[in-house]
């Protein structure tokens, strides 16, 4: 296969997508807090909180999505290790534990397709 083969990935590094779900009356005073205490953080942590989403998972029930970009795996890496160290976080992450229905985080890194037969490669 050729380079003029395989389209590239639009995004690079590493993407992280924390979903937290939430009774809908928890979700301003929940994003309040996450804006307040944890974001500048992690944007001191080299997290870039690139997207925010609100999505309606039932009548009183509400996913957020954040969609945080990093440039690398090290800085990914090395986020984390600040994290665990950092106890406004575990206090963040212990709140949110209480109140949320749910969440979960992955953590996602692009690959390139193949062209011909819109595969990854």
């Amino acid at each position: 296969m050729s380079e003029s083969d395989t389209i590239e990935p639009v995004m690079s590094g590493v993407q992280v997508l924390d979903v937290v779900v939430l009774p809908a009356d928890e979700v301003e005073p929940w994003l309040r807090r996450w804006r307040a205490g944890y974001l500048p953080g992690a944007l001191g942590r080299g997290m870039v909180a690139e997207r925010l989403w609100r999505t309606w998972t039932g009548p009183d029930t509400v996913a957020v999505r954040i969609l945080w970009s990093l440039p690398d795996s090290g800085t990914f890496f090395a986020a984390r290790v600040a994290s665990a160290g950092d106890p406004r976080v575990t206090e963040f992450w212990a709140h949110t534990d209480e109140i949320s229905l749910d969440r979960d985080r992955q953590v996602l890194a692009p690959i390139g397709l193949d062209e011909e037969e819109g595969t990854a490669s």
